[in-house]
């Protein structure tokens, strides 16, 4: 039987007292730990193949609401008959 251990190394920064607090409130806003929110900080940096990209979709979707073609409705019901759900 192989066992695989993850390797590890520590890694320290030194940031302001206000830097850190709002790290830490934020991360806390989140449900996780700090060492978590910073590595989902820089997930993009470190690991871009890994970063999901729009679908055709809904790049045609968001390219549509930065222009202001969106959908009107009244109500969740009116705007899911409208897009046909």
């Amino acid at each position: 039987m192989t066992t695989h251990t993850a390797k590890t190394t520590r890694m320290s920064i030194d940031v302001g007292l206000k830097a850190h607090k709002r790290i830490k409130m934020l991360a806390a806003a989140e449900g996780v730990s700090i060492r978590e929110f910073v590595m989902e900080c820089i997930a993009e940096k470190i690991y871009p193949e890994k970063v999901k990209q729009p679908n055709k979709t809904t790049r045609k979707a968001m390219e549509n609401a930065r222009k202001g073609k969106s959908i009107k409705a009244k109500d969740f019901d009116e705007i899911c008959k409208k897009i046909g759900i």
